[in-house]
C-alpha cells in the first residue's frame, strides 16, 4: 500500500461513542468509524472493529464488568444492536419522504420494538426485504428488552440491530 494510500484511509477514520448490546452485556466505548459513519463501519465486510475506552455492565449473571480498558477489537457476529451516543446527520442518500412502520425484533436474549423508515414510494410488501438487505439495520423511538433479566429494559432514540441475530422480524 503506497504512503498516499495510507494517508487517505487514515484521514477517513474517527472515533465514536457509542452503546453495544450484546447477548451478555451493554458495552459503553468508542469505536473506530470510516466516512464518519457508524451505518458504513458495521456493515463493511471487515469481521471486526476497533475499540477504545470501553466500559461494559453485565446483564447477565457471570458476566465481568469493564471500566476503561484502553482498546480493544470486537466481533461483529455478537453484536445485537449498536448505536451512536451521539446523533449523526443524515446520510446523503436519504431519501426525502419516508413514512415508520412498528417493527418487533426478537433475538434468542433480547428483543427490540420501535419503528423503521421506509420510502414513502415503495410497497409495504417489499419493506422485509429492504430490512433483511443490510447485516445490521436501524430501527428508531425503540424498547430494549432483556429475555430473562428482572428490569433490564430501557428506551433509545435509535439502534441499528445484527439480522444475523434474528429469530423473528414483525411489521405492523
Amino acid at each position: 500500500m503506497s504512503a498516499q494510500t495510507a494517508a487517505s484511509i487514515s484521514a477517513n477514520l474517527s472515533w465514536s461513542k457509542v452503546d453495544v448490546l450484546t447477548p451478555f452485556e451493554r458495552l459503553t466505548a468508542e469505536i473506530q468509524v470510516r466516512g464518519g459513519r457508524l451505518r458504513e463501519t458495521i456493515n463493511d465486510p471487515e469481521p471486526l472493529f476497533h475499540m477504545r475506552n470501553v466500559s461494559a455492565e453485565p446483564l447477565v449473571p457471570g458476566a465481568v464488568p469493564l471500566s476503561g480498558v484502553p482498546e480493544g477489537l470486537f466481533n461483529k457476529n455478537f453484536v445485537g444492536g449498536i448505536r451512536t451516543v451521539d446523533p449523526e446527520p443524515p446520510p446523503a442518500d436519504m431519501v426525502a419522504e419516508m413514512m415508520r412502520r412498528y417493527v418487533m425484533f426478537q433475538a434468542t436474549t433480547f428483543m427490540v420494538t420501535g419503528a423503521a423508515e421506509f420510502p414513502k414510494a415503495t410497497e409495504p410488501a417489499m419493506h422485509t426485504e429492504i430490512l433483511m438487505k443490510s447485516r445490521f439495520f436501524s430501527m428508531l423511538d425503540v424498547t430494549i428488552t432483556m429475555f430473562g433479566v428482572q428490569g433490564k429494559s430501557w428506551t433509545q432514540p435509535s439502534i441499528w440491530v445484527n439480522r444475523d441475530l434474528m429469530l423473528a422480524v414483525f411489521l405492523g
